[in-house]
């Protein structure tokens, strides 16, 4: 334990303050793409739209991502990460200030792609931005502090963003579910996804070649990674995105259905998950200190297996118990494992690399859900658990076997 502490803190002492701005942006704008996941459905719905809706502008802004996810990964290698963050939160902030000022089906499904594809850049981003200013010994923990600073400010933006319309309503004088009220609500999003380019836009400077140490440069790749390299690296996302597609977007019926429970204690259970993986993510860097990136991660999303063979039990506490170890094992393991693409992807094709991961992670968590919304009319949740976990497995194989000695 004390090993740990130590180690933490010597890894907080050299991280540099250009990471510490980039970790900033990434709280500021997962504030907003939080509060925008809570509100934009009520939106609609002030507007005279149903759930339909919402679900096509929930498939519109993540086929966005899918859809644009390889050329955006094209112009992060050719512009820069830095320049294309910064062009991914503004045009996400004014993508959002349009949404906002139309009520037509058609301008809403053309600006809820463009803030889709927004977001994805700048998520995209941040990743090979963060690997060009860390050295290799501390991108483990990096990398988990970034995700678990998004997943972390879920929990802030969820309950801050429930407060939001009611404080328009009071402002405005009007209905709490007035679509004034939801607009002026909004519009904290417009301005959070502006603000989050501070950070990485005035006083920002990429640290010196020169301060890398000896170790960094010897692990980076001598020549281009073939195409079928590429798609290799992103093989354990892919299979991650089916295992948490047949689940996750279910997760709330899972505990109604199975267990009985009102949408109060649902929410709960949710909240624990999310807590969960935001925690988890900070386990990975401890991990991968004494076992390295790939059998580290290939070990955590391992560790993901046993945690969904703990929900299978009748008993809700067992089932808390693993649900919440699932999501920790998970948040622990990716970045990790975008930690070792990274370093075995060359400088001028990481945008490309990470890109790809998403695509196909964006892919397979799409298609999952499909698949398991039609097994669960007739099976229910049984078969939908046992293959989430066969995928979860065939993931991490995936990362432990990839090889490390193609450079």
């Amino acid at each position: 334990m004390f090993s740990f502490a130590a180690r933490a803190r010597a890894t907080m002492a050299r991280i540099s303050p250009q990471v510490w701005r980039v970790l900033a942006h990434s709280l500021l704008f997962g504030l907003a793409g939080s509060i925008a996941d809570l509100l934009f459905n009520f939106y609609l719905v002030s507007l005279g739209y149903g759930a339909d809706t919402a679900g096509l502008m929930a498939t519109v802004y993540r086929g966005a991502g899918a859809l644009l996810g390889l050329p955006l990964g094209v112009l992060i290698d050719r512009f820069g990460a830095r320049m294309l963050l910064v062009a991914g939160a503004i045009g996400f902030g004014v993508a959002y200030a349009l949404l906002l000022m139309v009520s037509q089906l058609g301008a809403l499904i053309l600006f809820v792609f463009l803030a889709g594809a927004a977001n994805v850049l700048a998520l995209t981003a941040v990743v090979p931005l963060l690997t060009g200013i860390t050295s290799a010994e501390e991108r483990a923990a990096v990398f988990g502090m970034n995700a678990s600073a998004g997943l972390i400010i879920g929990l802030v933006g969820s309950s801050v963003g429930g407060l939001l319309p009611g404080a328009a309503a009071l402002f405005l004088d009007v209905d709490a579910r007035d679509t004034d009220a939801y607009r002026l609500a909004l519009s904290v999003v417009v301005v959070l996804g502006f603000v989050s380019v501070a950070p990485v836009l005035v006083g920002f400077r990429a640290r010196p070649v020169a301060t890398e140490t000896a170790a960094t440069v010897a692990v980076e790749p001598q020549r281009p990674a073939s195409p079928l390299r590429l798609l290799r690296f992103a093989l354990p996302s892919l299979l991650l995105g089916i295992g948490g597609g047949l689940f996750l977007p279910f997760q709330n019926l899972f505990f109604r259905t199975v267990f009985g429970l009102n949408d109060a204690v649902v929410g709960v259970m949710l909240a624990m998950g999310a807590l969960g993986m935001g925690l988890g993510a900070l386990l990975g860097a401890p991990v991968a200190a004494r076992m390295g990136l790939r059998r580290a991660a290939g070990t955590l999303r391992f560790g993901a297996v046993f945690a969904v063979a703990l929900m299978f039990a009748p008993a809700l506490p067992v089932v808390v118990v693993g649900y919440m170890l699932r999501g920790a094992f998970i948040a622990a393991s990716y970045p990790l494992n975008d930690a070792l693409v990274m370093q075995l992807t060359p400088a001028r094709q990481r945008g490309v690399a990470i890109s790809l991961l998403s695509v196909l992670w964006s892919l397979g968590w799409s298609a999952s859900a499909w698949v398991s919304g039609q097994i669960q009319v007739t099976y229910g949740f049984t078969p939908v658990l046992a293959a989430s976990l066969v995928a979860y497995a065939l993931s991490a194989w995936a990362i432990w076997t990839i090889r490390e000695d193609e450079r």
